[in-house]
């Protein structure tokens, strides 16, 4: 896995929920995501730019984005862990305790390298 690339949990955030929204494969449009987030259309344009630039996705003229296969294989992973580690901490701190935020941080907290190790475990 490229350990170059360090997500902020923005940016993670936002990968993990276009990639629910477009089942890893279909275009989201920016307000369908705004929408999705509770942000406005701008914050959205901002950071759609900010992961356009990373490469993890391309946009389109008419609004949608889409993600490109590094981008998709990264948000597969990392909506993976998200709900892996969402379980644990509901686990510990009770159903409802806590946030995506905080779930979030922790993803971004994370070396890329355990996010893999983490993901491999699917398998077992």
């Amino acid at each position: 896995m490229d350990n170059s690339i360090g997500f902020t949990f923005s940016q993670i955030k936002y990968m993990i929920r276009l990639y629910k929204l477009s089942d890893g494969r279909y275009g989201v449009r920016s307000v369908a995501l705004a929408e999705a987030l509770g942000v406005s259309k701008p914050s959205v344009h901002n950071m759609l730019r900010s992961l356009a630039e990373l490469g993890m996705i391309r946009q389109e003229s008419f609004g949608r984005a889409f993600f490109t296969e590094k981008g998709r294989i990264l948000a597969e992973k990392y909506s993976f862990c998200y709900t892996y580690l969402e379980k644990q901490l509901a686990a510990v701190c009770g159903e409802g305790a806590v946030s995506e935020n905080a779930v979030c941080g922790l993803l971004a907290d994370m070396p890329l390298e355990r996010i893999e190790e983490v993901y491999n475990k699917k398998a077992e």
